[in-house]
């Protein structure tokens, strides 16, 4: 168990996680404007070579907000918060991404004991978690895996 103190550092590493690497997918994406503007007349638009490859998050009606991305920033952002709250969370990866998105529905409908259920999802009877840990993954799933 953690003090009161580490899970306030824990939930602020997961924030601070979730912000830096949505934010650097964010600079980094499409962002060539001085390269690919040079010498052309600016209302002169061209297509792209090509066709976008549908990867952008879809939220799906009735689940709550969960978007359908499965790679990406959103889960790398995801996994890198639940490291930071608990290494051991994140161990199985594909574990923690599925509890993650059955999470996001449980925020959506239950938001009042989304935090507990949120430590009884992820712990187990041998590594019990607080609920304020499942308040820190409850505030990186709501800034990535159920973010529409």
């Amino acid at each position: 168990m953690r003090t009161r103190n580490g899970i306030r550092t824990a939930a602020a590493a997961v924030l601070a996680a979730a912000v830096l690497t949505l934010g650097a997918t964010a600079c980094s994406s499409g962002g060539g404007h001085d390269e690919d503007a040079a010498g052309k007349d600016p209302g002169t638009a061209t297509a792209p070579a090509t066709a976008p490859t549908g990867t952008a998050p879809v939220a799906t009606p009735g689940t709550g907000g969960l978007t359908t991305l499965a790679d990406g920033p959103r889960k790398d952002a995801f996994l890198a918060a639940v490291r930071a709250v608990d290494p051991a969370l994140a161990a199985d990866p594909d574990r923690a991404l599925a509890n993650g998105r059955t999470q996001c529905k449980r925020i959506a409908t239950d938001p009042e004991t989304a935090d507990h259920l949120t430590a009884e999802r992820f712990g187990s009877p041998d590594h019990p978690l607080t609920d304020a840990q499942g308040a820190a993954i409850n505030s990186a799933l709501k800034l990535t895996l159920c973010r529409p």
